[in-house]
């Protein structure tokens, strides 16, 4: 096979760093990301990534990107996927696109401002490597999503945008653009982004249901208010989804790979995120 086409599959082949799953839950406090640490490359299951981006600025946000957002240069002939995945040239990565555009917006976010970002590093992409998205026709590339937390107003905000490729798989556009706010009023929740389908189908309404614990489905059944909700119940809860899933990806596998160790970050009323901690093994 010439080396150029072999190049070309060896591309294609390459899995996103930050697909998978990520639950988000709001409080009265701040709000809690949890995310596992699996990536998948090239048919190997890859633990330790750190999938929570915190940015410079602004303050109190948070991205994380869910999806093909990572693309690096193929590995040589009888490199291990994962050690070669830590230091290999990158292509494209969403995630230092986005803290670039994060950088940029000053205090108040624009999802425009990083949509667009994200959509002219995905063109020039493209232009570079012709074919390299044509996988992806009729369908999402990868999502965004920012979060961050008002302290004087307590209130919560998620951003959502999507990017994904026309029919014919030549053009790429930015799409879904949303926001929400979640008050102290608002009935309390998760928001799930990533394989949210296979989790429902396993996890929410599924045999393995068994490995949420009582308090996670206490918080699943009542609407309480968000005022109800300390930070720390709230990152429980989103610790305990992405667990229970990546539990439940050992014998169930999603799409794409889900485990490893949990991680848990914080918003709270400082301006820096605190990660939290999380047992490796429960």
């Amino acid at each position: 096979m010439p080396r150029t086409l072999a190049a070309l599959l060896a591309l294609l082949l390459s899995i996103p760093a930050h697909a998978t799953l990520v639950a988000v839950v709001p409080s009265r406090d701040g709000v809690a990301v949890a995310a596992d640490s699996r990536l998948t490359f090239l048919g190997s299951q890859c633990d330790g990534a750190f999938k929570i981006l915190v940015p410079a600025s602004p303050a109190r946000t948070l991205a994380v990107i869910t999806g093909d957002s990572l693309f690096v240069a193929p590995p040589p002939a009888g490199a291990n996927p994962c050690r070669y995945l830590e230091t290999a040239p990158r292509l494209l990565d969403i995630e230092a696109v986005v803290a670039q555009a994060l950088a940029k917006s000053g205090p108040e976010i624009s999802t425009a401002a990083v949509s667009a970002a994200c959509l002219r590093a995905v063109r020039s992409f493209a232009r570079r490597y012709p074919g390299a998205l044509k996988p992806y026709a009729g369908r999402n590339i990868f999502s965004v999503v920012l979060i961050g937390f008002n302290p004087a107003a307590k209130t919560t905000t998620l951003r959502n945008f999507v990017l994904r490729m026309d029919a014919a798989g030549l053009h790429a556009s930015a799409a879904r653009l949303t926001e929400t706010t979640v008050g102290l009023k608002d009935p309390r929740d998760i928001w799930v982004y990533g394989e949210t389908d296979w989790l429902s189908s396993t996890v929410y309404n599924g045999p393995d249901r068994r490995f949420l614990d009582s308090a996670t489905l206490a918080f699943l059944a009542d609407r309480r208010p968000v005022s109800e909700v300390p930070l720390l119940e709230a990152a429980a809860v989103a610790g305990n989804i992405v667990e229970a899933a990546a539990r439940t990806a050992q014998t169930n596998p999603p799409p794409s790979g889900i485990g490893g160790q949990v991680h848990v970050i914080a918003i709270g009323p400082e301006p820096q995120p605190q990660p939290l901690p999380w047992p490796s093994a429960r």
